[in-house]
This record gives structure tokens, sequence and C-alpha cells, in this order.
């Protein structure tokens, strides 16, 4: 589901930012781990992702993350215009990248960043993403300048983050007055036997934590 966020009053550095009263970070802020999954926070998620790369585009996007889901979920982003310089982050293999091309953003504005290489591998092979930005980093210390961007999108990447505060506060910290951001993340399914799966995979957010968050 796609979250975006509202734009708060600007803040002159990352440390002032993450301080703000309802962005406050600690040891509970940290996602809850009640019971342990196969795929559970980023870390694991590297090590998975390098052999799920092989077949990422080929089998998990055909039935879980369609192009329409995928163009509807970016309309909150706004990503109409071409010039807007845009961070595509936890962009993986570049399919939500590819919408936003798609959509009218110009390749030459994009900055994709993932961490893991393997999947970022499959985004360079991509004819449609010559020209975007590929850069290997972790979605809670992105390496822009503060006020930097003019959208902001993160497509299947929070449920994975270990502080998902920190993430949003550095979608805060890089957005320029008056940007946008957008956050796309799976919500706890209510079917039993999709619940399951979901378990056993990895620790959904409920959307209560979206909203918390």
């Amino acid at each position: 589901a796609p979250l975006p966020l509202s734009q708060p009053q600007r803040a002159t550095s990352r440390a002032s930012i993450c301080s703000a009263p309802r962005m406050t970070l600690s040891a509970a802020s940290a996602r809850p781990a009640l019971a342990k999954r196969f795929v559970q926070h980023k870390q694991e998620a590297l090590t998975f992702y390098r052999f799920l790369s092989i077949v990422y585009d080929t089998i998990v996007n055909p039935g879980h993350w369609t192009e329409e889901m995928r163009d509807e979920a970016l309309e909150p982003a706004k990503v109409e215009w071409h010039d807007l310089d845009t961070v595509d982050v936890g962009a993986g293999t570049g399919f939500c990248t590819l919408g936003i091309v798609k959509a009218g953003v110009r390749p030459e504005k994009i900055t994709m960043i993932d961490q893991s290489p393997h999947q970022l591998a499959k985004a360079k092979k991509k004819e449609q993403l010559k020209g975007v930005t590929i850069l290997e980093g972790d979605a809670e210390d992105l390496p822009f300048e503060t006020d930097s961007k003019d959208r902001y999108v993160s497509a299947g990447s929070i449920e994975y983050w270990p502080e998902p505060q920190r993430g949003i506060c550095e979608a805060y910290r890089v957005l320029k007055p008056g940007g946008l951001a957008c956050v796309i993340g799976p919500v706890y399914p209510t079917n039993p036997i999709s619940r399951f799966f979901a378990d056993a995979w990895m620790l959904f957010p409920t959307e209560k934590e979206y909203i918390d968050w």
C-alpha cells in the first residue's frame, strides 16, 4: 500500500531531524521480533536476495507486484515531470524505477540505491534504465545532501529496516522543501493461508505500525 509522507518543518542537519519529537528514536522504536522469521531484517534480506535476484523479475514480481499495482502505488509520488531529482530507495532490480521512468522522470534525474549488489546487477542490464545513477547503500544512512531531492520513492524496502523511523527521517532530510516522499510496503495479510506464508518469510508490518512510524 502506498504511504505518502507529508513534508514536516525543515531542519538543518540529520541530527536535528532525527531528534524531532514526532520522530524520536530509541531502542523501543526498532521493530519488534516476536517470532523468528526466515527473512526478518535487512541483513538476512541481503543474503536472501543474493539468490532471489536470479528469479525476481520473472517469478516474484509477476505474481505479487505487477506493473498495474506499481503504477497505481506511484500516483501519490507525482513523478510525471521529467526534471524531478528523484531517488528510489531499496530499488532492487529497478522494477519500481522503471515505473518512475514510465511516469515521466528522465533516467538521468533518477538515483537508485540498494544494499544488494546482486539486485543492482540486474538493474544495470536493463536498457530502459540507461542513464540512471545506481548506488549500493543503506536506506537508514543515505549518501545525499540535505534538501537535495524533489522526490523520494521506496517500494518493498521498509519491512527490512531495523529502525523504520530512522529511514523515514532520512527521507525527510534529503527532500527539498515542498518535495514528496512515497513509501510503499506490504501489509499483514488477513487470509489465514497467506498469513502463514507471510510469517514464514518475513516480519510484515501492520497498518498501525506504518502509521506510528
